[in-house]
């Protein structure tokens, strides 16, 4: 239930009340899939309707935008095709209501709309105090990115992951449609594929190497954490 995970997370939301209903109900064992305009990242791809008390799995979908436009949300069922339900969101549904900070949290959102990358590292206990990394100048050895690390790098992949995946991380098609036929959750896909980049680097799979392939496709976040790494 959506209500327990935002009472129990330490995020902050934002609840919009959409008054449309379903056209149809949803029926017990359909599974339905959302689809988003403008196109954005949706996890999971699809869902069954269940009794949510007969099996205890994720029962909403999670849409990842890079920046709060109007968009249009449809729930669609995935045998017939059938809209079922229909929702717009509009750029003013995001202010919050507060005036007096409306302001301030407007400017804030349009510089940063994540919470700063280090900050992620610093919180799921990814800055190891005694590993040491650096660079033949100071005469110690850069270290791999290490599973955890690279888990950090694939939360802050934007919805281009694949593009950039083949274009800067010289990866197949076959590769990526690969991890996506193995693994459903799209941050685990993009996880798999940094893995895989990493593996293939054979021991040179360094935070300054990614860097390095990301080149000008590597957003500020990423940057940042790829940073606060190296500079561990």
């Amino acid at each position: 239930d959506i209500s327990k995970i935002v009472k129990h997370s330490n995020k902050k939301f934002v609840k919009i009340d959409k008054p449309p209903v379903c056209q149809k109900l949803l029926q017990e064992g359909k599974k339905y899939r959302l689809i988003c305009e403008p196109e954005a990242e949706i996890t999971p791809e699809e869902i069954e309707f269940v009794d949510g008390s007969v099996l205890k799995l994720k029962s909403y979908f999670e849409v990842y935008l890079e920046k709060p436009d109007d968009f249009t949300m449809s729930l669609v069922e995935q045998d017939s095709d059938e809209t079922v339900w229909k929702a717009k969101l509009r750029e003013r549904d995001w202010i919050h209501y507060d005036q007096n900070k409306n302001e301030q949290r407007r400017s804030a959102a349009s510089v940063k709309r994540r919470k700063p990358a280090l900050s992620i590292l610093e919180e799921e206990g990814l800055h190891p105090k005694k590993q040491k990394t650096g660079s033949p100048a100071d005469g110690t050895e850069a270290k791999s990115l290490t599973d955890q690390q690279l888990l950090v790098i694939a939360k802050l992949l934007d919805r281009r992951w694949r593009e950039i995946a083949i274009e800067c991380l010289q990866m197949e098609m076959k590769d990526i449609e690969d991890i996506r036929a193995m693994e459903e959750e799209v941050i685990m896909q993009k996880f798999l594929v940094l893995r895989k980049w990493r593996d293939r680097e054979q021991g040179n799979g360094t935070a300054e190497a990614l860097q390095r392939s990301l080149g000008e496709k590597a957003t500020y976040e990423i940057l940042q954490a790829l940073q606060g790494i190296t500079s561990l």
